[in-house]
């Protein structure tokens, strides 16, 4: 399945990232967006059948650290960046349950 990268794409993406765009900086995305596409497709295109999903090129075993407790972030820094918050918790808009897009907070 082919994804067309259009200029509504890149600027929603952007948008979604929160980053500001200009427009020639969303033609060098969608540039980058089609290389990208690309590539997996190339990925895509090979035959895996038979192939064990959980075998790796070089032995790898989990390096474990001493679970210490340590100090946490206080709540203010955490929430300091935040685009939206009500002092305790972060505000996010609904993405469940067709909700409008700009619909924040409220019950599931």
């Amino acid at each position: 399945m082919a994804i067309e990268i259009t200029d509504d794409l890149v600027k929603q993406i952007a948008r979604l990232s929160r980053l500001a765009i200009s427009g020639e900086e969303a033609v060098g995305l969608q540039s980058h967006f089609e290389k990208i596409l690309s590539f997996i497709a190339a990925f895509q295109a090979l035959d895996t059948t038979g192939i064990d999903p959980s075998v790796f090129s070089c032995e790898a075993s989990n390096v474990y650290r001493e679970d210490e407790p340590r100090a946490c972030l206080p709540r203010e820094d955490a929430l300091a960046n935040a685009p939206q918050s009500d002092g305790t918790y972060f505000v996010v808009p609904r993405i469940v349950g067709g909700a409008d897009e700009d619909d924040v907070g409220g019950s599931a």
